[in-house]
């Protein structure tokens, strides 16, 4: 793709999203649509932060595990020495 496509192929996109956003925020059926949208999108946006805490935690875990094995694989080598 030439630089000229990817400079076209962005105008056009930039004035879609804006043409929407005008819409949006601008009209009364735009604000009926958000007011319509916004509490699934809340709950959507709500949902993914939970599952990202849940992703935490869960890295959390795994890193203290593997912090617990290699402290059990250092004393079992440490034994196994003397």
């Amino acid at each position: 793709m030439s630089e000229r496509s990817r400079v076209l192929t962005a105008a056009c996109a930039g004035a879609v999203l804006g043409g929407i956003w005008g819409w949006l925020y601008m009209t009364e059926g735009g604000r009926r649509l958000r007011d319509r949208i916004e509490p699934g999108f809340d709950q959507f946006l709500d949902e993914i932060g939970q599952a990202r805490a849940t992703g935490d935690n869960t890295k959390a875990a795994i890193d203290e595990v593997r912090q617990l094995l290699t402290d059990i694989t250092h004393v079992k080598q440490s034994v196994s020495a003397e």
